[in-house]
């Protein structure tokens, strides 16, 4: 799958969600990957856009940390739980404020 930056869907722009979300749980990568059973050093290539975060994963992402795959793939996080979004929203605006 080629990389689609402008249009928030290629492999950087996955990364960069992972990354948000993972902040906002307050966990750590190895901690994050570890509670829904993929392997750290795969986690990684996902955060760092070497690789598309697979299908399988995802799921795990989604079962686990109340996510959507429109939030993961497509940046839409009208369907994530209220709590989840706004801690987003505010992550968000703290980092463009810089």
């Amino acid at each position: 799958m080629a990389t689609r930056d402008s249009d928030g869907h290629g492999k950087e722009a996955v990364a960069a969600r992972l990354i948000i979300t993972r902040h906002v749980t307050g966990l750590s990568q190895g901690e994050f990957a570890e509670r829904c059973g993929i392997s750290a050093n795969t986690y990684n290539q996902y955060e760092k856009a070497k690789n598309l975060l697979s299908l399988d994963s995802a799921h795990r992402l989604c079962d686990t940390y109340h996510l959507t795959l429109d939030w993961i793939y497509r940046g839409d996080p009208s369907g994530l739980r209220y709590d989840m979004a706004e801690a987003i929203k505010v992550l968000r605006s703290a980092r463009q404020a810089r």
